[in-house]
């Protein structure tokens, strides 16, 4: 008897899916791609995108400050 899995709403694959379209945000980001296209892209809403960015400029100049 074959067994029928969806993917799709496995909780790891779901996981992946999520991470994947933050490493693409935050290269984006980082590329200097408008957020726009990042939010058409990863079905991500433009706020998220912005805290998304916020974020990385905070650890950014977290970073900066214990180097000095």
């Amino acid at each position: 008897m074959p067994l029928d899995y969806d993917l799709e709403t496995d909780i790891r694959y779901l996981q992946g899916v999520e991470r994947s379209k933050m490493d693409v945000i935050k290269r984006g980001l980082q590329m200097g791609t408008d957020i726009q296209l990042l939010s058409t892209v990863t079905g991500k809403s433009i706020e998220e995108i912005e805290q998304i960015k916020k974020d990385l400029e905070l650890d950014v100049d977290a970073s900066e400050n214990q180097n000095e």
